[in-house]
């Protein structure tokens, strides 16, 4: 039984520069989930404890 839920791979889009695209892209890179990045976006606000979230992420990438 794993002990973390698995991460989603790169994203799948196209790269045609839509706004959407480039969301995806963003948050993907930050390590965050396209709602949390556009709860930031729409807020302004980003959370310790979602930069640490976002952190975890990010280096569980490259720790796989």
């Amino acid at each position: 039984m794993p002990l973390f839920r698995p991460l989603p791979d790169a994203p799948q889009f196209k790269l045609d520069g839509t706004d959407e695209d480039d969301a995806i892209l963003d948050a993907w890179v930050d390590g965050a989930t396209l709602a949390e990045w556009y709860e930031v976006e729409r807020t302004g606000v980003v959370t310790v404890s979602m930069r640490v979230k976002w952190w975890w992420r990010r280096t569980r990438r490259v720790l796989r």
